[in-house]
């Protein structure tokens, strides 16, 4: 309900203003880049970061590369919580258009964007996952294609509530991918990067496809 209400105030504004738009973060009515206004723009812009994180990595993982656009703190923070929480499913349009400057900037490829699933439970109370949502966007704005292929088959507890040791053991096991893979090189979003583990038991799903090479990106870290 939320992104059909943006989407047709949105038409409106154009309509009327055709040089300005809605901040998708704070309403402002102004120029924006990347759906935010000035202001906002410039304040998440205080928690980027472009560290490749496999490299600081200590633990064996499936995955081959993992990158985050912005530290977990302050703006980068709040906008993930609006999207997850309070129903702001148009901030995923936002988290895209900086995942795509990311990926220009390291000049990625890839062959299919895979989000992260969350349990149906969870999807069907929240009304959508917001990794995919993330994914679709992201799709359209560097026309590789989805492909939602890995299911979470078993319900677990939030990974908050775990130290980053157990965290581990929560999500363990937990995915399974319905799609041969071979040969291709995926792109895995999500919308945060903690420990690790989620990344790491989806791309071993990913991997058992026959997935050539699983590279991670997550809005924050």
């Amino acid at each position: 309900m939320g992104k059909r209400i943006c989407e047709a105030l949105n038409c409106l504004i154009e309509v009327l203003f055709p040089d300005k738009k809605f901040c998708l973060y704070c309403g402002k009515l102004e120029e924006y880049r990347f759906g935010l206004c000035n202001f906002c723009y410039a304040e998440v812009l205080k928690n980027k970061m472009t560290n490749k994180i496999l490299r600081q990595y200590p633990l064996k993982v499936s995955f081959d590369e993992a990158y985050s656009v912005f530290r977990y703190e302050k703006m980068a923070r709040d906008i993930i919580i609006k999207l997850k929480y309070k129903e702001k499913i148009e901030l995923s349009l936002v988290i895209a258009y900086f995942m795509k400057e990311l990926l220009d900037e390291l000049n990625l490829k890839f062959d299919c964007i895979v989000p992260v699933p969350i349990f149906k439970s969870k999807k069907s109370k929240r009304g959508f996952n917001q990794a995919l949502a993330i994914a679709d966007n992201l799709s359209r704005l560097t026309f590789v294609p989805v492909l939602d292929c890995v299911e979470k088959i078993k319900n677990t507890k939030s990974q908050t509530l775990f130290n980053d040791f157990d965290r581990w053991y929560n999500v363990k096991e937990v995915f399974k991918c319905k799609k041969d893979l071979t040969g291709k090189t995926v792109l895995l979003v999500d919308d945060v990067f903690t420990t690790g583990a989620t990344a790491h038991y989806v791309s071993c799903a990913l991997k058992e496809c026959n997935a050539k090479k699983v590279i991670v990106l997550t809005f924050a870290s």
